[in-house]
């Protein structure tokens, strides 16, 4: 027989159930995932929330709606962060609600998460740190170049690097194995990808300039960045100054040479004078009647 007491114990008991079932997400908890990146990243936020074909789910950056979506009704759009911040940023897949926010700026640090209308359940919170890094590297010639993912360990994530058309370097979260390119351009000059998931050029060409592409993917979101090496071209032609101080040492050997040549052909010219001078006429004339007496002396004999 059912008492008064009994009841109030009942209903005691589903009000704990109730709170309970709350607590343990049922109706759906806060789950905070956390993002670091960098400024001018694109990032995308995977809440991997049902949302149903007739029902409205709204995207909302702390206390603002940017985006929002109906299926049923054609409705897909972020006209709602154009007007707080995010003009021209925000991409919704139509399919999976995925929010993507390209080249994200430091005011765009904050909570983000995905609300559902008619159902009190909620998504994972998305804490979003942009930092204000530069993503560009210049090394020289020779130099090796790092190129780094922001994170100390990669775990959970599927990672590659690219460059051009290329990839050049790839983790992948299920088989936790390694991959280095075999791109006869870097001819064995990357190193192999560590934990950080960084990449490492060693011994830099200019040839290895331009935009690398890294993109980590993991089952809450997914982050892509570009980032502009250039590496400096050594000048290995001569320095202006050397050049200057080799030309005046030319220029003091040729002085030296010329002024010893020079001296010695000044000295031989006394014997080459005494040589050609031309004999005196009166010498001429009494070898010439010397002649001319030896001469008859034959004809008389």
């Amino acid at each position: 027989m059912r008492t008064a007491a009994s009841d109030i114990s009942m209903m005691n008991i589903f009000f704990l159930l109730e709170a309970l079932l709350l607590v343990d997400g049922v109706f759906g908890v806060d789950e905070t995932v956390s993002l670091s990146v960098i400024k001018g990243d694109s990032v995308t936020l995977k809440p991997h929330t049902a949302i149903p074909e007739d029902d409205t789910a709204q995207w909302w950056f702390g206390d603002l709606i940017i985006a929002q979506m109906n299926k049923a009704a054609g409705l897909f759009s972020t006209s709602e962060g154009d007007k707080v911040g995010f003009k021209d940023r925000l991409n919704l897949d139509k399919q999976t609600g995925y929010l993507t926010i390209t080249n994200i700026r430091t005011n765009h640090t904050g909570d983000y998460n995905l609300k559902i209308k008619s159902t009190v359940e909620k998504s994972k919170i998305f804490s979003v740190t942009v930092h204000d890094e530069m993503k560009k590297v210049s090394v020289k010639e020779g130099e090796s170049v790092t190129l780094n993912t922001g994170v100390t360990e990669i775990q959970g994530y599927d990672l590659f690097w690219m460059f051009g058309d290329d990839v050049i370097g790839n983790i992948n979260k299920e088989t936790k194995h390694t991959y280095d390119s075999k791109d006869t351009r870097f001819n064995g000059r990357l190193q192999p990808i560590g934990k950080s998931g960084d990449l490492t050029i060693s011994d830099s060409k200019p040839a290895d300039s331009g935009v690398y592409h890294l993109n980590m993917s993991s089952s809450s979101h997914t982050v892509q960045r570009n980032i502009t090496v250039t590496v400096k071209a050594i000048d290995h032609s001569m320095p202006i100054w050397k050049k200057i101080v080799i030309g005046a040492v030319i220029g003091i050997v040729i002085a030296i040479v010329f002024a010893i040549v020079f001296r010695i052909v000044t000295k031989s010219w006394p014997c080459r004078k005494k040589t050609l001078d031309p004999v005196p006429s009166g010498d001429m004339d009494l070898l010439e009647s010397n002649l001319n007496k030896e001469s008859d002396t034959r004809n008389t004999h």
